[in-house]
């Protein structure tokens, strides 16, 4: 790489200057970086100069969405407003796309409930408001404009651009944007949420919008840049964010200034769930050398020695937006983590250094200020140990401030309102200890305003206080003061519910209180007052601490027994309806009772972003508070007596099965599933040698991942024991550009489950292909498949003789290739008919009439449309592949074929083959079956095993003898642990089952 040459940082050159500076000087250089597994070094880069080619592409587009081609006023640009979920490198796109464009830009948290975006709106002037295309963001902002209309203010809402469309270099219809003008020192470039600004009741004062000027960003950022690039002991060092917030807008912007790389998650124009697995991996593969996360991340790893070990491999591990509980940080430190805290805030930048050569040995909690600040610290009040201190910054010419809220000594000067304790020993040495206005930090890295909380609360009149609690929490909860003595707690929580729900519609979703951790004042202990006669918040919950854990530990292990399944029903009579009821039940109580059957309950409501680390379950789950709560009703109703749902089914349901299954219709299918095929689960007899083996059916057409269970080799035998299956869709992250893409994709699916080897795979259908790849990427990485399973297909499936496909066919012709594609249409729908089943017929012609033509999609239900998609589709994608393995430039049958044999021979691991005596075999004529008795697989692997199974193509692997052949396999390897079996299915929804696998169609 050439050498890299820092920016100028003596301020003759603007933000966006500098960004071209970048671009031009340091063309090379990466701005982002993301894992790949198709990649030789396992991640890609996104350079400066792409970079800044998506930004401008970006102020292009939006330039001429927004109808503007002059040149913008810079002194009083329009104010651009983004309510967007989105992948965070078309996040970025859109914010210094919007700049370059010449708006100014307001990001707006998607956690704002429409009152509070309305509020925001109207504060900052926005005058466009680009929206992304999920339901629950398009709710929000048509009510928002509803509620602005009525003050008769008006915006235009328009959608924001796709990632595709700003990462298309090919483009010409976009007109040459303006040269870069001059930006005045006080212009505002991007409006930042302040901590308590995104959400406010009526009757309470809002926190106003933060609008730092360009210098303020720009003087911040590089001073703290340059001094990062000095002090850091890896210049290059990598951080990985989570999302795109304030601060991440200006890390980027430190970035430019300090030669710093930023890892993102894969670019999408989706948002990506950060999960702390998700995050360890990414962070692995791009060769990060320091990590900035949540302190529940840090949480979740804790539990995991495989985890802490991977941390040790960073330089640094920072923390920040909350604070970690003291036994996770001695843990990791302990451990020989690098542990240290980011601390800082939208309005000064970084406080705390965080790229020190040596650790602190005063312990993990302590930092050291930045260099040159000028940080004030005012002594608390009540203080007997005269070590805390009111932190006040002050504006310095080496620590501009990008928003003060006070003068000192004619200074500009921000209040921060933290509260930081010296260390005892070493005066330069501070750490967090709380807040002057209280407000709460959440171990996720959320916060919550408890004042506007506790205002609502306080207009109830059986409330004579509210305080509202949930440091180093996941999650809030509120100490009520009732105004009477109350006899009942539960009926005092239903009587004031009304009031708490008046709360939560104004709080953000991360801030919502439940019913569980409403606790009441225990009136043996003294109610503190200050002078002023309110509540002293820190003395009454400390008087409480244990009724406050105790209201945790308590709702951790809850089930939600509020809505039982109330049908009477036995297991063997349990309809789809009565499935429906039990989730509809508890998505109704616990999101929104107008959720239709197949809306996303995270587009209606659920909080999808606020992960939160349940200590009631296993180490390696996550979840949303209101997914853990969804799950733990369905678990209960799934306990009731009527039902006879074995213990050990009930609780092997997936932890992440609301995030797999988001609708009503799906979720409700998959327990539907659990319910019935837990009918011949053996009810009696020692389970104990059970074990759950994770293994994953990707359906290409719902886009599955199945899981099975069997036992383990050398305990007792199949036959006395149970298999089972459970489905996680991933319908909304599979990618469909390519083939190489969507096997990328479950491929890191398979690792973040089953992180070593050794592994054993399965494709059918159109999975065999798949699953052949992705048993190259394995062993390219080192690591060993011990079995290959390619079920009634194999690579060459797409290549075997049928009517009008000869040797001599040249695939480089259109109308040839279009002509091949039409024949594998033809067959597929031919092997829908043979299924002997209505449905799958109306789909067979359904997709031959849409295939040519005289079918519309809006004429497809929409299950058949998205089906069509994945597998027609994924045929054609596939095939590309195909033709791109040939060893000339000759795209001719042979050549093909030829290149299918020298891919495949480089697999390593051992290949069975199952042929269904009623599958594809039927579409290859009789002259050429002898020939193509393996497929073709014989060609590549001359030790393949080929076992044939009386079955169809769909049913196949719901036959005893390609389950018992599995199991087999294990049994003559003599394996002492079986190692989980991955299975790449062409299938609807599977669901449990015991030996058989059953489909629900």
């Amino acid at each position: 790489m050439p050498t890299y040459k820092p920016a100028p940082v003596d301020g003759t050159l603007s933000v966006l200057q500098i960004f071209e500076f970048q671009a031009t000087t340091n063309p090379h250089h990466p701005l982002f970086r993301y894992d790949s597994v198709s990649a030789r070094d396992g991640y890609e880069n996104v350079t400066w100069a792409q970079a800044v080619k998506m930004f401008n592409t970006t102020a292009q587009i939006l330039r001429r969405r927004l109808r503007n081609t002059t040149t913008i006023d810079c002194a009083h640009p329009p104010v651009v407003g983004i309510l967007a979920a989105t992948g965070s490198i078309l996040y970025a796109s859109l914010i210094f796309g919007a700049v370059r464009a010449g708006y100014t830009v307001f990001p707006l948290s998607t956690r704002n409930s429409d009152v509070a975006i309305a509020h925001l709106i109207a504060e900052s002037g926005i005058k466009y408001l680009l929206i992304s295309q999920d339901g629950h963001m398009q709710d929000i902002a048509r009510k928002a404009n509803a509620l602005l209309n009525a003050r008769n203010i008006n915006i235009e809402i328009l959608p924001i651009p796709t990632y595709e469309e700003i990462s298309d270099t090919q483009r010409t219809d976009l007109d040459a944007l303006p040269p870069l003008q001059a930006i005045p020192d006080e212009r505002v470039l991007v409006i930042a949420h302040s901590s308590g600004s995104t959400s406010f009741p009526q009757g309470c004062a809002p926190h106003p919008p933060i609008s730092p000027s360009h210098k303020g960003i720009a003087w911040v950022q590089s001073t703290q840049g340059s001094a990062m690039f000095r002090t850091s002991p890896s210049i290059d060092a990598t951080k990985l964010k989570l999302g795109l917030d304030a601060m991440g807008v200006l890390s980027i912007i430190r970035a430019a200034y300090s030669g710093t790389v930023l890892a993102f998650f894969a670019p999408t124009t989706n948002a990506v769930i950060a999960t702390p697995e998700r995050l360890l991996q990414s962070a692995l593969a791009t060769k990060c050398t320091t990590i900035l996360c949540p302190p529940m991340f840090l949480e979740h790893w804790a539990k995991d020695p495989s985890s802490i070990e991977k941390l040790r491999s960073f330089s640094r591990v920072s923390f920040g937006g909350g604070p970690l509980a003291k036994e996770v940080g001695d843990l990791l430190q302990n451990s020989g983590v690098a542990l240290t805290p980011s601390y800082g805030s939208t309005e000064t930048g970084s406080i705390a250094l965080m790229f020190t050569r040596e650790r602190q040995k005063e312990g993990w909690e302590y930092f050291q200020f930045i260099p040159d600040m000028d940080a004030l610290l005012v002594p608390v009040d009540g203080d007997s140990s005269g070590l805390l201190f009111q932190l006040i910054i002050k504006e310095s010419a080496t620590h501009p401030l990008a928003l003060s809220n006070m003068e000192i000594d004619g200074a500009p000067a921000c209040d921060t309102r933290d509260i930081v304790q010296r260390h005892p020993s070493n005066s330069e040495l501070y750490r967090l200890y709380g807040r002057i206005d209280d407000q709460i930090m959440h171990s996720n890295g959320e916060k919550t305003n408890p004042g506007p909380i506790e205002h609502i609360l306080a207009q109830n009149p059986l409330v004579k206080s509210a305080i509202v609690f949930g440091r180093a929490r996941p999650h809030a909860g509120v100490l009520v003061v009732p105004s009477e003595k109350i006899l009942d707690g539960q009926s005092f929580r239903d009587a004031i519910w009304p009031t708490v729900e008046q709360a939560n519609n104004f709080a953000p979703s991360h801030s919502r209180l439940f019913k569980e951790m409403i606790i009441f004042f225990n009136p043996s202990n003294p109610f503190h007052v200050t002078s002023k006669g309110t509540p002293q918040r820190f003395s009454i919950l400390k008087d409480h601490a244990q009724e406050i854990e105790d209201a945790y530990d308590a709702f951790d292990e809850t089930t939600s027994s509020s809505f039982p399944f109330s049908g009477t029903v036995s297991r063997g009579d349990i309809s789809i309806n009565d499935a429906l009821e039990i989730v509809r039940a508890h998505v109704h109580a616990h999101v929104n009772s107008n959720v239709s059957d197949d809306e996303d309950m995270f587009e209606a409501g659920a909080d999808r972003q606020v992960l939160c680390i349940d200590s009631a379950l296993p180490a390696q789950n996550y979840c949303s508070l209101l997914a853990a709560r969804i799950r733990r009703g369905i678990m209960h109703s799934l306990s009731e007596p009527d039902l006879k749902v074995p213990d050990i089914v009930v609780q092997s349901v997936p932890h992440d099965v609301v995030f797999t299954f988001p609708t009503i219709g799906k979720l409700a299918s998959f327990i539907f599933g659990v319910i019935v095929c837990a009918a011949s689960f053996p009810q009696a007899g020692n389970t104990t040698f059970m074990k759950n083996v994770p293994a994953s059916i990707l359906d290409q057409k719902d886009h599955t991942i199945v899981r099975l269970r069997e036992s383990v080799a050398g305990e007792p035998p199949p036959d006395s024991s149970p298999c089972g299956l459970w489905a996680i869709q991933v319908t909304d992250e599979t990618p469909r550009t390519s083939f190489v893409a969507q096997t990328d994709f479950y491929y890191q699916k398979i690792k973040e489950s089953q992180p070593n080897g050794p592994y054993r795979l399965g494709g059918h259908s159109a999975g065999a292909i798949m699953a052949c790849r992705i048993t190259k990427l394995l062993e390219a990485t080192g690591d060993k498949v011990i079995q290959l399973a390619l079920i009634d297909s194999s690579p060459f499936a797409a290549l075997t003789p049928r009517p009008g496909l000869n040797t001599s066919a040249d695939f480089g012709d259109a109308q040839t290739l279009h002509d091949h594609h039409e024949r594998s249409v033809r067959d597929v729908c031919k092997v829908y008919r043979a299924y002997n089943d209505a449905w799958w017929t109306k789909f067979a012609a359904a997709v031959w009439e849409r295939w040519t033509g005289r079918l519309r999609p809006a004429d497809m239900s929409e299950l058949m449309a998205r089906m069509y998609e994945n597998l027609i589709g994924g045929t054609i994608r596939t095939f590309d592949f195909m033709l791109n393995q040939t060893l000339g430039d000759r795209k001719g049958y042979n050549e093909v074929l030829s290149g299918m044999v020298q891919w495949t021979k480089e697999i390593q691991a051992p290949v069975t083959v199952y042929k269904a005596t009623n599958g594809i075999i039927q579409n290859i004529p009789l002259d050429s079956r002898e020939k193509w008795w393996a497929f073709g697989v014989d060609w590549a692997h001359e030790d393949v095993r080929v076992v044939q199974v009386d079955a169809n193509h769909s049913n196949i692997v719901a036959h005893d003898e390609f389950v018992e052949d599995i199991q087999k396999f294990v049994n003559l390897k003599h394996l002492r642990k079986l190692m989980p079996f991955t299975l790449l299915r062409n299938s609807r929804v599977l669901s449990f089952g015991d030996v058989k696998w059953k489909a629900l169609t």
